[in-house]
């Protein structure tokens, strides 16, 4: 199922990009020699690192290990919290900054 650009994801892309960034240069690696690194190809590295894609985790796994960092580092700053009492019942605030509405479960027969 492909993750909809919606504002509510354009928080997370973006601080993804930022770090991813800022561990490829700490890593001293042009996006070209990431992306072999990494086994991806270039453009994904592109679109990644300008918030226009959210990564599956085995490519989290892949971009730590050709930065040769943590998958942890490439999450920094992205942290879910229980929305306050002012907010809707069943909604939820997932850091940076927007709301992520929990549906609850419908009973079978």
């Amino acid at each position: 199922m492909a993750i909809p650009k919606t504002e509510a994801s354009a928080g997370l892309r973006l601080r993804f990009a930022e770090n991813a960034i800022a561990l490829r240069d700490r890593a001293g690696l042009s996006q070209t020699m990431a992306a072999e690194r990494a086994d991806l190809h270039i453009s994904h590295i592109s679109l990644l690192e300008r918030g226009l894609r959210l990564p599956l985790l085995d490519t989290i796994v892949k971009l730590a290990g050709a930065f040769e960092a943590e998958p942890c580092e490439l999450l920094s700053g992205m942290t879910w919290q229980l929305a306050d009492t002012r907010r809707r019942p069943g909604a939820y605030i997932l850091r940076p900054g927007f709301e992520v509405e929990v549906i609850e479960e419908v009973e079978r027969a």
